[in-house]
């Protein structure tokens, strides 16, 4: 009787869907982990940046910002192409265009910077399918020919 007691105590705790307690909200990765990222130097005037995005999340298109950072903390945007999106509807910004799985991007970099140590300042934003966005991210990255 007391190994039958056990087992129906046990199986309802394991039967739920997530969570200790039957607490079934969503577990949402953290923003580096769904939003994962590393650059490469092409060549001296060229950089690429590569996303991997985790399943069920995505990026923003309009939310990407690209600029160079001064030694003085003087910034100066960089113009970059992103490649098209996938039409989304969103419920905090409408209708918008986004990236699932993955993205690389190429950064051409002004010839005055080909030389030299610089920091790369990169912005972005995402959500998951689930319902969490997150805020806008910023990342500064020491890029060196």
């Amino acid at each position: 009787m007391l190994l039958l007691a056990t087992a129906l105590i046990s199986a309802p705790l394991a039967a739920q869907p997530s969570g200790l307690f039957g607490d079934s909200r969503p577990q949402f990765l953290d923003v580096d982990a769904a939003f994962a990222f590393y650059t490469s130097l092409d060549a001296s005037d060229t950089v690429s940046v590569h996303w991997t995005i985790a399943p069920d999340y995505y990026l923003y298109q309009d939310k990407f910002g690209f600029s160079l950072v001064g030694s003085d903390g003087s910034t100066r945007e960089l113009a970059v192409a992103l490649p098209d999106g996938s039409s989304h509807h969103d419920e905090f910004f409408g209708d918008v265009e986004v990236y699932y799985n993955s993205l690389t991007t190429t950064i051409q970099l002004p010839d005055e910077s080909q030389d030299q140590h610089y920091r790369l300042q990169i912005q972005y934003q995402g959500c998951a399918e689930a319902g969490l966005c997150y805020p806008p991210q910023t990342r500064l990255l020491e890029i060196s020919p």
